[in-house]
């Protein structure tokens, strides 16, 4: 992101000697190009010329020293060997004070430039900055008639500048000073859309969720029923969203965010592609085709920058824009994605536009080329440009799904190479004077925020320490249930998830975390039945050497069914009235942090439960806005497959605490469960196990809500009294059995991506046929 080496001594040198120790901003906000351009074009237009107190080393005849070498005279200091003509000689040579002066007097009156102007820039221009003689002064006593020759070397009396190069040399500086400006306010455009169009749907959002009468009298109105049913719910195409297209080569995102996507990426190309104008003949360019592409590769370099800024935002999972516009942080990471491909993009053609400008007329090509990439900020921009393609490749769903970790890992890498490529691109090249850094202050911003919101949550949620946890294997599945006694009680609640931390397993990847939905919670005080319980080690029969110095292994609970149900021993199932908080999550094995736990666990447990440390961070989601959809539902629909009922669980529990406290003075009022009369869960997962564990340790006290099984497992059998159904649940029959006419129905979908599917198809339906239903999805997409 670069003007050609000639303008950048004629704005660098020029201009950053003018405004470079007090610029702060970008160009047009804070930074104004060329504030006295006629006063840089006389000055610009004159330097190139010997005076008679220029200084020519080792008395170096001046005779071969023609023409007006633009790279001498805009340099930042005399270049070796060449003759040098300082401040203090043009401060006592009349030619240079009265050419100046006359000079910016008749062409700065043409552009209504005022004396006081005029009188502070030849200070500036013509005396670097020195007081006396002041223009008024400096002015000749005749006008003088003769003009400079375009090729003229020398400055021996007071002449006219030379009208060509003045003109050639101010429609050079305008021109680039209005493309530079546009750079910027198609940059703060889109920003400022991008943000506007995501604060406004959050103002929206949260006043819905503020007035619930506005929620209602928008559910009850057929023309938002029509708005959801064919922009909100349905997916872009077809039926596919949640579920991963062919090949898993990426997710659909849904018709209105497929649609907001679209217009972004429709802004970024029309701000990519428009206004961009030339002017010949340049004292920079040496042909408009040159012009051109420095400022096409200008344009993309900056709207880059602007992207890559928002795409570090989306991606913390401390956004403060997924509390206010109740998004989950899986639709910011979609948007995300495309913001950086998006970046990426433009930082590809960047690079191509300033390749190719120096295949253009007027240019050498590849010598030209070498010459440019020799230098270190060009490289760096280079290694930026690889570093953003490689980052965007590898983040194809295939890699995201089979090695997340080293995904994660390899990204990040990525990424910070990108921004240290853009800094040593930008900032010792241009210092700060064109304010091309704000973009990338921002990205760090963001990602700095992020971060130590990260940190401050681990310290204050673990006491700058670890927080006790058990960990029990669910009999007869691939499951864990982790207890954890965060050290601070936060305000828990439904829909959150909490990050847990567990570097005593595997190789000790301290970094590492992962996101688990809260399936239960206690507050402190309340009964628990869930107790530590360490175990004296010296009285185990195996070999000392599996045991595992970072955990306590707990022998007296080998039956999670017997340890936690009402009827399970009163020694291994002792009630505390005055118990710490907990929260406890459902876990099922897969690959990276809880394979290497359930490894853990075969290696150094003697039973099916052990004490640990973990590190909490959270909790995240649960926010208002998210489940203002409950607030007025009548029926809730709980849809679940799997080990999505770890979600559910947390809305069975509002709903029960809820309809005991409905009624009673005293007592947390629910504000989430306000109406809803009727919970239904319905659940399909293929190990009959894990159901029978769900049921007997979490649902057996939830009094007013109604559930149905299904187990797909093929040695399944159906039980009418246990509510089991073998075999794949009928998605659209379970919906359709649970909307009626003049009810509010929310559906919580939180299963595999078919299942959601299908349920949103069959919610469609249910809208059009004028039923008043809501959908909740409740997923993460790698």
């Amino acid at each position: 992101m670069r003007p050609s080496a000639p303008l950048l001594f004629l704005s660098l040198s020029g201009f950053t000697q003018h405004v470079g120790a007090t610029a702060n901003g970008i160009v047009g906000f804070g930074i104004e190009l060329y504030t006295d351009i006629c006063c840089q074009s006389c000055r610009d237009s004159l330097s190139a010329l010997y005076l008679s107190c220029t200084t020519f080393p080792n008395s170096t005849d001046t005779s071969d020293m023609g023409g007006s070498s633009m790279k001498k005279r805009h340099d930042e200091g005399p270049m070796e060997g060449m003759p040098m003509t300082s401040d203090a000689c043009r401060a006592s040579s009349q030619p240079w004070l009265q050419t100046m002066a006359y000079c910016i007097q008749q062409n700065c009156d043409a552009i209504g430039y005022g004396t006081e102007k005029q009188t502070k820039c030849f200070s500036f221009e013509a005396l670097a900055g020195a007081s006396k003689p002041t223009l008024q002064e400096s002015m000749p006593s005749t006008p003088p008639t003769v003009e400079l020759a375009r090729d003229a070397t020398w400055l021996n009396e007071t002449s006219l500048v030379n009208g060509e190069l003045y003109y050639s040399t101010f429609g050079t500086y305008k021109e680039f000073g209005r493309s530079e400006y546009l750079h910027t306010k198609y940059s703060v455009a889109l920003i400022f859309l991008v943000f506007g169009v995501i604060l406004a749907c959050g103002v929206a959002n949260q006043s819905v969720a503020a007035f619930p009468g506005l929620q209602k009298h928008m559910q009850s109105s057929r023309v938002w029923a029509k708005i959801r049913q064919y922009l909100i719910l349905p997916a872009l195409v077809g039926s596919r969203h949640l579920q991963p297209l062919p090949g898993h080569i990426g997710y659909v995102p849904g018709r209105m965010l497929s649609i907001n996507i679209a217009i972004y990426v429709i802004l970024n190309v029309v701000f990519s592609s428009v206004s961009f104008g030339s002017f010949q003949p340049n004292t920079a360019f040496k042909s408009w085709q040159f012009e051109i592409c420095e400022y096409v590769g200008n344009r993309t370099g900056t709207l880059s920058l602007v992207n890559t800024a928002i795409a570090v935002l989306f991606a913390g999972r401390n956004n403060l824009l997924i509390s206010l516009t109740g998004w989950s942080h899986t639709t910011f990471l979609t948007l995300h994605r495309w913001s950086a491909r998006v970046a990426t993009v433009q930082a590809i053609v960047h690079s191509i536009a300033y390749t190719v400008s120096y295949f253009q007329p007027g240019y050498k090509g590849y010598a030209d080329y070498a010459a440019e990439a020799a230098m270190p900020f060009y490289w760096w921009g280079i290694i930026a440009t690889i570093a953003y393609a490689l980052a965007a490749s590898f983040a194809i769903l295939p890699f995201r799904m089979k090695a997340y970790d080293a995904f994660l890992l390899f990204h990040i890498g990525l990424a910070i190479l990108a921004l240290v490529g853009c800094w040593y691109h930008l900032v010792p090249h241009f210092g700060l004077d064109y304010g091309y850094q704000v973009w990338l202050y921002l990205a760090f911003a963001f990602w700095s925020a992020d971060r130590m919101a990260r940190l401050i949550r681990l310290a204050y949620y673990n006491h700058c320490g670890s927080s006790e946890a058990i960990v029990e294997k669910v009999p007869g599945c691939d499951v864990f249930q982790i207890t954890v006694f965060p050290r601070v009680s936060w305000g828990f609640g439904p829909g959150q998830h909490s990050f847990l931390y567990i570097p005593w397993v595997g190789a000790g990847k301290f970094w590492e975390s992962h996101p688990f939905s809260i399936a239960r919670w206690t507050h402190e005080g309340e009964s628990s039945t869930a107790t530590l319980n360490p175990v004296d080690l010296s009285d185990s029969s195996e070999d000392d050497s599996k045991v595992d110095p970072y955990v306590q292994v707990s022998t007296q609970k080998s039956n999670l069914s017997e340890a936690y149900s009402p009827g399970g021993e009163q020694e291994a199932n002792t009630l505390l009235p005055h118990a710490r908080a907990s929260i406890q999550f459902l876990v099922r094995g897969h690959s990276g942090m809880t394979a290497a736990l359930r490894k853990h666990m075969s290696l150094y447990s003697y039973g099916s439960s052990m004490n640990m440390s973990v590190y909490t961070e959270g909790p995240y989601a649960g926010h208002r806005t998210t489940l203002q959809p409950f607030q007025l539902a009548d029926t809730v629909l709980c849809l679940v497959g799997g080990i999505g009922i770890t979600h559910a669980l947390g809305l069975i529990q509002e709903f029960v605490t809820a309809n005991s406290n409905r009624g009673e003075e005293t007592g947390r009022k629910s504000k989430i469960m306000r109406n809803a009369k009727r919970l239904v869960l319905a659940w399909s997962a293929k190990e009959m196990a894990l159901i029978e564990h769900v049921r007997q340790n979490f649902l057996v006290d939830c009094e007013g809500a109604e559930y149905s099984f299904w187990c797909t497992d093929a040695d399944a059998s159906s039980s009418k009294e246990m509510a089991i159904t073998a075999g794949r649940m009928n998605v659209a029959s379970v919906i359709r059995s649970h909307v009626e006419h003049g009810h509010q129905t929310t559906v919580l979908a939180c299963g595999p991506g078919n299942m959601a599917d299908e349920a949103r198809q069959e919610i469609i339906r249910c809208v059009r046929d004028g039923f008043r239903v809501d959908l909740v999805e409740e997923s993460f997409c790698w």
